[in-house]
């Protein structure tokens, strides 16, 4: 990974607190020098963590450090789970020497496993005592069946971006579906800042579909430091999507078991939302993503999953294409099986969907099933 700092007004550490049975680095904490503004998206999923619930309740706040753990979702785990972010965070606050109320608290890992508060606290201190500005061992204590630490950059207007996510499965779009801790050395107000990581999330992370299956911990937390001017909005919303959607591809790249980075494009949609909605249907599709593992050219599983999610979907008005090899156009079966698979035999290919509804186009970033993916989602709690 090339080497990363932070922007500047950050520094962040990852250490090792014994969360995870391997002894992998485990537990980040990402600190601003001041409170700062920040915005964050959250999943929507009715079994959210408690560590969710307890950052949504601190927008409009401002914020000085952020603790994350991985190894254990802290979701579902009832009044032990509420108790355990509110130590997490009254032990953060006082290694920072702030309020508990600008502390965030975020978790990855299996849902329903009691986590120790105390495990935490025993590792904050070390946490505290070896921050600095780089961010790989911050990027690195948040993944968890990832095989690799996922950074991006970016800058307009004068202002920085820097990001980090984690993200292989139990992606879904409905807010975020991960983690991405992003910061920026921008001067800009809360609203504004929601504002752009709204639109933002919306056409890079909600642009992800792995394997259809949201999670309860899902968050986008973005700090803003204000140690430059503020940009023209178009320039911070810009430089945010560059970076979100840097993040979203490798997450797409790196998702589990993939052996193929699938994009489905769909054009002439009567709307971006109604495109971007039969796109995900399409990388829902269990079928569809076997048969893209197996570079089976199976493109009548393509209208199948969009005509399920569209009853009025006028299939003699459309076309499908697997990279440049046309299957159907415009309700006539076409084109070669053998060309259409060679296509799908390598590590990333394109299947295409013209309509005939307007000119809103979309395009979802999801991957292969495999056999891998079952057998790692088969063993996560044994």
């Amino acid at each position: 990974m090339a080497v990363t700092r932070w922007v500047e007004g950050l520094a962040s550490a990852g250490v090792a607190a014994g969360i995870k049975p391997s002894g992998d680095l485990d537990l980040g904490l990402l600190v601003a020098h001041h409170p700062v503004t920040w915005a964050g998206t959250f999943t929507r999923n009715a079994a959210a963590a408690e560590c969710v619930n307890w950052n949504r309740d601190a927008l409009g706040r401002r914020m000085r450090a952020l603790v994350v753990n991985s190894g254990n979702a802290n979701a579902c785990t009832g009044t032990a789970g509420r108790n355990t972010v509110e130590a997490t965070a009254a032990a953060a606050a006082k290694q920072i020497g702030c309020g508990v109320d600008e502390v965030l608290v975020c978790s990855t890992g299996p849902i329903g496993v009691p986590l120790d508060a105390r495990v935490i606290e025993r590792a904050l201190p070390a946490a505290a005592s070896s921050l600095g500005d780089m961010v790989a061992d911050f990027s690195r204590s948040i993944l968890t069946t990832d095989t690799f630490p996922k950074v991006s950059t970016a800058s307009r207007g004068g202002a920085s971006v820097t990001g980090v996510a984690k993200g292989a499965a139990m992606i879904a779009p409905n807010m975020a579906t991960m983690l991405a801790f992003i910061g920026t050395d921008a001067n800009v107000p809360a609203e504004s800042l929601q504002a752009a990581v709204d639109w933002a999330v919306d056409r890079s992370f909600n642009r992800l579909c792995l394997d259809g299956c949201e999670s309860t911990n899902d968050s986008v937390l973005v700090l803003a430091t204000g140690a430059v001017p503020e940009p023209e909005p178009e320039e911070l919303r810009a430089a945010l999507l560059d970076v979100c959607s840097q993040l979203a591809l490798k997450m797409a790249r790196d998702a589990e078991g993939a052996t193929k980075l699938v994009r489905v494009r769909i054009e002439g949609a009567s709307t971006d939302a109604h495109a971007a909605e039969l796109g995900r249907a399409v990388a829902r599709s269990d079928l569809w993503r076997t048969a893209a593992h197996g570079a089976d050219p199976n493109w009548g599983r393509v209208l199948a999953a969009m005509g399920a999610l569209d009853r009025q979907l006028d299939v003699d008005t459309t076309s499908v294409a697997i990279g440049d090899e046309v299957m159907f156009a415009k309700g006539e079966p076409t084109g070669l099986l053998a060309a259409a698979a060679a296509e799908m035999s390598g590590d990333e290919f394109t299947v295409s969907v013209v309509l005939d509804q307007g000119d809103a186009t979309a395009e979802i970033l999801t991957a292969d099933l495999s056999e891998e993916y079952v057998t790692l989602n088969a063993e996560v709690t044994t």
